[in-house]
């Protein structure tokens, strides 16, 4: 079940200066899957000027396998390395704006190869494709943008096959640590000027019928404050339109619900810290919206466990 109530979001102002993304990792194969994801990096750095990397990977050939011919599976691995390298480009040159980007192809597992080349470069954001028919997905099933998001310091933006511009409805779920504030700001930056952004609190009380002063009432009235913080600092930082809403029951399902009921474009929430603890008890928040999201799913970074 789920209870939700808003706030008045104030009129958007003018936005104090902030910085999006300046250098894009975008995780691409040449298929459908991807054309999304190429769409919405191509968007970012139209309003950014960032500049963008497209890498694409190919799954090393089993070498301890016989082949029938005379072709070495080293031969094969860098035949496919070619062929995707040239699937790739052929896909981009049917896009707009992405003339000056820098195309690479290698051998490897998806994954490692996203999170090691957004640790070398560095990457400011990390921009996957996601559906079942993706490459990669075919490979790994839906984990490989999971395995990114886990290990990846940088943000990580999952994005389906058929967006086609910066999103312009976005939900932010908010556990009021500065890694889902954060992450609700990146998302401000990344989103439409004229769109509106939503901070959500998933609560496990229902305080329907709740007596005055009760635990439930008591939790809830704070939570609304809270939310009203963090809506605050966030307008002053961005200048975005922003609601909040109070949503109860099972936070996965509620997020999914509400974005589908409100039309979001655009799902963000907060890295996990560096500790076991977050990754075992919080990546499953993570990793459900990436399996059950139907829009893009923005990951933010990687956050330092406190001292």
């Amino acid at each position: 079940m789920s209870r939700a109530h808003t706030v008045d979001a104030e009129e958007p102002q003018t936005a104090t200066a902030f910085t999006i993304p300046l250098h894009l990792l975008v995780g691409a194969t040449g298929e459908e899957s991807s054309t999304g994801a190429l769409h919405v990096a191509a968007a970012i750095a139209r309003r950014s000027g960032a500049s963008v990397r497209v890498l694409t990977v190919s799954t090393p050939f089993p070498h301890g396998v016989g082949v029938a011919d005379v072709t070495t599976p080293p031969m094969l691995d860098e035949e496919n390395r070619r062929a995707a390298l040239s699937a790739i480009k052929a896909k981009l040159e049917t896009l707009p704006d992405t003339n000056e980007w820098n195309v690479h192809a290698l051998v490897g597992w998806p994954a490692e190869a996203m999170v090691d080349a957004a640790e070398r470069w560095p990457a400011s954001l990390v921009v996957l494709g996601r559906g079942e028919h993706h490459a990669w997905d075919r490979l790994f099933g839906p984990e490989t943008a999971i395995a990114v998001a886990r290990h990846s310091r940088a943000p990580v933006l999952a994005v389906p096959s058929s967006a086609r511009t910066i999103p312009s409805r976005v939900l932010a779920a908010i556990d009021f640590t500065r890694s889902s504030v954060n992450a609700a700001k990146l998302a401000a930056r990344l989103m439409s000027p004229t769109g509106t952004l939503t901070l959500a609190h998933v609560s496990a009380f229902d305080d329907r019928g709740a007596a005055e002063g009760s635990l439930a009432d008591l939790y809830d009235t704070g939570v609304a404050d809270k939310l009203d913080d963090c809506r605050r600092e966030i307008h002053l930082e961005t200048g975005r339109c922003i609601e909040t809403v109070v949503l109860t029951g099972e936070v996965v399902g509620q997020l999914v619900e509400y974005a589908g009921r409100e039309r979001c474009d655009l799902i963000a929430v907060g890295g996990h810290h560096l500790g076991l603890i977050d990754r075992i008890l919080l990546g499953s928040v993570r990793s459900g919206l990436l399996r059950s999201a139907l829009c893009s799913v923005l990951i933010g970074a990687q956050q330092a466990e406190a001292a």
